[in-house]
């Protein structure tokens, strides 16, 4: 059940990487257009929005990556356990 919890998490991860990719694209082309107050107030909401996105995705990732590092090593334990 750890295993399939920590693949969830790096697909999580993986889709709010994407999400922050976009988001960050979409900031960038809405930064193309004529300077107002809009523009101004929509890339300083989607510089929040980008920033939370990567810190999420990256904590979801490491805790992923740990928790299927830790299934495998369990995993390997108790198949030694079963050998002695």
């Amino acid at each position: 059940m750890s295993r399939v919890v920590g693949i969830l998490q790096l697909l999580l991860s993986g889709v709010l990487g994407v999400t922050a990719a976009a988001a960050l694209f979409n900031m960038i082309m809405i930064s193309m257009r004529p300077e107002t107050v809009s523009v101004a107030n929509a890339s300083m909401g989607l510089g929040v929005v980008i920033i939370f996105l990567a810190v999420w995705s990256r904590v979801f990732f490491v805790k992923g990556r740990d928790r299927i590092a830790a299934a495998e090593a369990e995993a390997r334990q108790q198949r030694e356990n079963k050998e002695v």
